[in-house]
């Protein structure tokens, strides 16, 4: 480990814009927006983490013998994805039925953070990083800002495939095999001329509370997710499973708020999740907050925050893997699920409804549910787009909402609407 600066450095600076034209080319530059409107930049030549051996060497050698400064979300520590195949890591579930489309751990060591808040940037990291950062705004300062594009093309699979996996799994349902099931369908795109542009189009136009560019030496990622996979500050733990889903449109608020399918889905995904965070917390900690209504840009969703007490011994790595695959995108029971997932959807999910985020050196941790994410390698692009299954679903009705959740990325992409 480098040596450590622990004072955090703040500043006016240039364009948020202008400093990713300079990174959009870097391998392994990472961009993390979270719902403070804080953005968390940095950048590594580290190698990926190939493991969960690794992983949990790399971060407990760090945890508890370094603090960074206050209020200073990341001051070094392990950042990226790991991907949904990766659950069987950490439960029973099958292994892919076909090579996944980037690494299974997306995870590398980074030495610190530049974060991009209110207009100026704060420094945190080894002594290295710290000047390596402080370059990079210097050089950020002449170079023009990028800008947003679209204009690739898209090819949507036919509906039939997906209304198909919805009737399999209603069967399997009614047998009693399962109570919950969420199916995915994937689109697939030309990758535009700027994953990086794409972006910046995507988080100005339909901002989220978790965003993310990951730059891998042979893709990238982009996630708009609304969804809190894990969060960890000291020995409190939180997840905010999301369930139910209406565009924004007049009367949609009342209908998600009321509906009687969409209040049982949620309940029956908290108390997975309550179950899930018992395992590392202490026992009788784990309460949920009310149901509420997120407003995004062009949804709403229901959510329900989980909160425990981490139980002494357990840490941030205990949490995580007590609870991925996130419950919300698998189902209900969890492994049955997985199974039927594994069987129905014909291609890896990769990224998409693993985890993005950050284990800190100094033992926090905090991760979004990879939703509304798009992987993309040389020429070609991938978003899956999915829905919760349950015994009163209606095909047609879920085909429809899996199009809500793609509407803002075909947009930012594609300046189309998305057809049905």
């Amino acid at each position: 480990m480098g040596k450590r600066h622990t004072k955090e450095a703040k500043r006016s600076g240039p364009a948020f814009e202008s400093v990713l034209a300079v990174l959009k080319d870097r391998p392994n530059a990472v961009v993390l927006d979270d719902p403070t409107g804080r953005s968390i930049v940095s950048f590594t030549e580290s190698p990926l983490l190939t493991s969960s051996e690794d992983l949990q060497g790399e971060i407990r050698a760090e945890i508890q013998t370094h603090q960074g400064p206050a209020n200073h979300p990341f001051p070094g520590g392990v950042m990226g994805y790991v991907s949904y195949e990766s659950g069987r890591f950490f439960e029973k579930m099958p292994g892919p039925q076909s090579p996944l489309p980037v690494p299974e751990f997306g995870l590398r060591r980074y030495d610190g953070s530049l974060v991009h808040q209110g207009g100026e940037w704060s420094i945190a990291g080894t002594v290295e990083f710290q000047k390596n950062a402080e370059e990079l705004l210097s050089e950020a300062k002449s170079v023009p800002a990028l800008t947003g594009v679209l204009g690739c093309r898209m090819h949507e699979p036919p509906p039939r495939e997906f209304l198909n996996s919805v009737e399999r799994v209603l069967e399997h349902i009614a047998m009693g095999d399962c109570y919950q099931v969420n199916v995915a369908r994937r689109l697939d795109f030309e990758a535009p001329d700027s994953i990086l542009g794409a972006f910046l189009r995507l988080r100005q136009r339909y901002p989220s509370q978790f965003g993310a560019w990951l730059n891998g030496e042979q893709f990238s990622v982009l996630s708009n997710s609304p969804e809190l996979f894990l969060r960890v500050r000291g020995d409190v733990v939180e997840t905010a499973p999301i369930k139910g889903t209406r565009p924004i449109i007049a009367n949609a608020r009342k209908s998600l708020r009321d509906s009687e399918k969409e209040k049982a889905e949620l309940t029956m995904i908290v108390d997975m999740a309550r179950n899930d965070l018992a395992r590392c917390c202490v026992p009788g900690s784990v309460r949920a907050e009310s149901r509420e209504i997120l407003e995004l840009p062009t949804l709403f969703h229901a959510q329900q925050q989980v909160f425990g007490i981490l139980e002494q011994g357990c840490d941030a790595i205990d949490a995580f893997a007590a609870c991925f695959p996130p419950a919300s995108v698998t189902g209900a029971p969890k492994v049955k699920a997985m199974e039927l997932i594994h069987d129905l959807e014909p291609v890896p999910r990769g990224v998409y409804t693993g985890a993005i985020g950050y284990f800190s050196d100094g033992g926090d941790a905090c991760f979004s549910v990879a939703i509304r994410t798009l992987m993309a390698s040389k020429n070609r692009a991938w978003l899956h787009v999915g829905s919760g299954i349950v015994a009163d679903s209606d095909p047609a009705q879920e085909l429809a909402e899996s199009g809500w959740k793609a509407k803002a990325f075909i947009e930012a992409l594609t300046g189309l609407e998305m057809v049905q």
